[in-house]
């Protein structure tokens, strides 16, 4: 997992719920993405079962909220 940000006020995460906490993103929060999966696209689906790169559906959530066996030697 990678750290992003800090979002900036006018990024369009802000004011979107963190999945984890259930509180929203504000402006200056460090960021990251979980995968989702690929989602309803019939291309990357295909692309995910065969065990190749596709394009993920993700959530936004804080950095602060994932463990820490979770992160990688990125941090902000």
């Amino acid at each position: 997992m990678r750290a992003y940000g800090p979002l900036t006020a006018d990024h369009p995460a802000v004011g979107e719920i963190c999945p984890l906490c259930e509180r929203p993103l504000v402006a200056g929060d460090v960021p990251t993405l979980i995968p989702l999966g690929p989602g309803n696209d019939i291309e990357q689906r295909m692309r995910a079962a065969e065990g190749r790169p596709y394009n993920a559906v993700c959530a936004v959530a804080h950095w602060a909220c994932i463990p820490d066996q979770a992160r990688t030697a990125n941090r902000p």
